[in-house]
């Protein structure tokens, strides 16, 4: 595995501007000769597909920056690596399902980045992390093992047909979830869905309902897609919560197959394809 601290040039960055009463008027110059320009191949790939954002976009987002709204992020590096909390989830994961071919994970500050994501870099997948939304790390090593288990998945290329895109969504996230539960065993099970602990109690409650919803056909599939991203007030649908029913679809394929693994679904396509909701 090899880990790419690119963050630690944003800080540069930071440093060499200073604080805001003193810092230069134009900053793009200190961020692009700090931290744009060594990571433009990957910043490139990252800004175009997570979200797609222009150079000019990016100069403002840029210009906007506050020092100080980094610096409880800057303390949470320098007292708790997230290269050392990698390293220790990483050798957790490959207890459970070794990586076919290397792994690399980029470490950077975007701008409202996700937390967690898997993304194409150099025709293939890489897992990274967008470290500016994080308060604190507790939850760090579950989303790396959710993301490696993205990782794994992302591997099989699967040519998975748009009308059954969503199922193939929950079911990933479904395996994602239980394979971080058996990474890191001894969290509260919402924990392992990135759920408060009164939603994982709603997915509970409604369980029979999502799947009315997810299974009836009386939606399409964008439709549901929509849903699972957004949720849908009117119908009183949170966002996100069909992974339970995805959870839930894994834990009934595991138990009634009972030669079937967790490795064997994160490394053979046709299996996955083959669970149903």
């Amino acid at each position: 595995m090899k880990v790419f601290s690119l963050y630690q040039g944003f800080f540069d960055f930071l440093q060499e501007i200073g604080p805001e009463t003193t810092r230069p008027p134009e900053i793009w110059p200190f961020f692009s000769a700090r931290y744009y320009q060594p990571n433009k191949e990957f910043l490139d790939a990252y800004f175009s597909q997570m979200p797609l954002i222009d150079l000019r976009a990016l100069k403002d987002r840029v210009n906007a920056i506050k020092p100080a709204d980094y610096s409880l992020l800057k303390t949470l590096c320098a007292f708790s690596p997230p290269e050392k909390m990698i390293d220790e989830a990483y050798e957790r994961c490959r207890r459970v399902v070794s990586p076919p071919q290397e792994l690399e994970v980029y470490l950077l500050i975007g701008f409202f980045s996700p937390e967690g994501f898997v993304m194409e870099f150099k025709g293939k997948p890489v897992i990274g992390f967008g470290l500016e939304r994080f308060r604190d790390f507790r939850l760090f090593q579950v989303i790396f093992a959710h993301e490696y288990a993205h990782f794994l998945l992302r591997l099989m290329k699967v040519k998975v047909p748009e009308s059954n895109e969503i199922q193939y969504v929950l079911i990933s996230e479904g395996l994602a979830t239980i394979f971080s539960s058996l990474v890191l065993p001894g969290l509260p099970s919402h924990d392992y869905f990135f759920f408060s602990k009164e939603r994982s109690d709603w997915c509970q409650a409604n369980e029979a309902r999502l799947k009315e919803i997810y299974c009836s056909g009386r939606f399409s599939p964008q439709e549901l897609m929509n849903f699972y991203l957004r949720g849908n007030p009117e119908m009183g649908l949170p966002p996100r919560v069909a992974k339970y029913i995805g959870y839930q679809a894994v834990k009934r394929y595991l138990a009634r197959n009972l030669g079937a693994t967790l490795e064997m679904l994160l490394l053979d396509q046709s299996l996955i394809q083959s669970i149903e909701i």
